[in-house]
């Protein structure tokens, strides 16, 4: 296992992705990807931990994932 691997080795892009994320009000692997200028496989891990962690629903074919928590619409509302 690498360092690139290891679960804190992605906590800083991590916090930085779901920022992206709820920006957005959507995820995918490429939007994250590009964001920051990461590759597939790393910006994969990303996402899915997003959808472990309850942020972001599952994938439906190629359309981006829905943000289920943290959205704009529902923090301006608290």
């Amino acid at each position: 296992m690498d360092d690139d691997d290891s679960p804190d080795a992605n906590d800083g892009l991590y916090e930085e992705a779901v920022a992206i994320v709820r920006r957005q009000g959507k995820a995918s692997t490429s939007l994250i990807q590009r964001h920051l200028r990461i590759g597939y496989n790393r910006a994969a891990r990303i996402i899915e931990r997003m959808e472990s962690e309850g942020l972001i629903g599952k994938q439906d074919g190629s359309k981006p994932r829905p943000l289920l928590k943290g959205n704009r619409n529902h923090e301006q509302e608290d």
